[in-house]
C-alpha cells in the first residue's frame, strides 16, 4: 500500500492511497488541479479511481469534491450525516446514485483493501476516521477529533502507519487572536487533538509493526512543527517508549514524499 499525503490542515485536506489494483482519494478539500499536479509529479494519475472517501462535511475536507466527482466516474463513500451537512452548492452538483452511505462502524472492501470506519468526535454531524488493511498491513487515519475513545485502541493498535492529528499547542491557542468561543470549541471533546493528547494516544497504540507516523492537521496559527517534535519526544521518553524504528513526518499544504507500507 502506497500513501501520498497531498495536503493537510485548515486550508485543505487530501490523501491518495493506492495498491497495484486500487486507487483511493481520502477527502477532497483542495482543487482537482492541485491533486492532478501532485499525482503527476509522483508518476500517478486520477485514471481508474476506485473510490472517494470523505471524513466529514467541513469545507477543508470537501471543498473540491463536486468538481472531482464530476470529472471521474467513481463511488463516493460518506455517512448520511456528512451528506446532510454538505452545503447546497456542493450537494446539488453530486449524483446521489454514486454515493455509498456508510456508518461510523462500517466494514467494507474496495477491491483488495478492507476499510473500517472509526467513530471520532468533532463538531460535525457524523464524522469518521478510517482504518485501511491490505496484505497484512494497516494504515490508520484519524484527524479532526477532540479525543480518541479508548474503545478504539485495540482496533487501531500496532498499525504500520498512522496519519494522526496533532493540531495545536494549547498555550499558543489561548494566546491567539481567535474568538474565545472558538478556542473553547477547539479545546473541547468535539474539537481537535492537541500535541500532547495526540502523542499520549499514539503512545498507547503504536507497536513493533509501526514504522511511520505522519502528524497531520497542524494549525498554522496555533502550532509549530518544532513544538510537535518536542512534545511527542517528551511524551514518548517520559513513558519509556522507543521510537528509533519510526519515521516521523509533518503534513502541511506542501505534499509529503510518498511512502509505502
Amino acid at each position: 500500500m502506497k500513501i501520498l499525503q497531498i495536503a493537510s490542515g485548515s486550508k485543505g485536506n487530501c490523501t491518495f492511497i493506492c495498491t497495484p489494483n486500487t486507487k483511493l482519494i481520502l477527502d477532497c478539500g483542495i482543487s482537482k488541479k492541485r491533486i492532478v499536479e501532485c499525482l503527476q509529479r509522483n508518476n500517478m494519475s486520477l485514471d481508474n479511481i476506485n473510490g472517494i472517501l470523505i471524513t466529514h462535511e467541513h469545507i477543508d475536507h470537501v471543498g473540491g469534491l463536486a468538481v472531482l466527482a464530476n470529472a471521474i466516474d467513481t463511488t463516493i463513500y460518506m455517512t448520511k450525516g456528512t451528506y446532510n451537512g454538505l452545503s447546497m452548492r456542493i450537494k446539488e452538483k453530486l449524483d446521489v446514485n454514486k454515493i455509498c452511505f456508510i456508518n461510523h462502524d462500517s466494514v467494507f472492501k474496495i477491491n483488495e483493501i478492507e476499510i473500517e470506519t472509526l467513530q471520532i468526535f468533532h463538531d460535525a454531524i457524523d464524522p469518521v476516521g478510517y482504518l485501511f488493511k491490505e496484505n497484512n498491513k494497516k494504515l490508520v487515519y484519524i484527524t479532526d477529533t477532540g479525543y480518541v475513545h479508548s474503545a478504539l485502541y485495540n482496533k487501531i493498535s500496532n498499525a504500520d502507519a498512522y496519519i494522526f492529528e496533532s493540531n495545536h499547542d494549547p498555550e499558543i491557542l489561548m494566546e491567539s487572536d481567535r474568538p474565545y468561543e472558538t478556542k473553547l470549541r477547539i479545546l473541547s471533546d468535539h474539537g481537535h487533538l492537541s500535541n500532547q493528547d495526540s502523542s499520549y494516544v499514539l503512545a498507547n497504540i503504536i507497536g513493533p509493526d509501526t514504522k511511520r507516523i505522519v502528524f497531520a492537521h497542524i494549525s498554522e496559527e496555533c502550532n509549530l512543527v518544532q513544538i510537535v517534535k518536542l512534545t511527542s519526544s517528551r511524551v514518548f521518553n517520559d513513558l519509556g517508549i522507543s521510537t528509533k524504528n519510526i519515521v516521523f513526518s509533518y503534513a502541511s499544504q506542501i505534499p509529503l514524499e510518498a511512502f509505502e507500507i
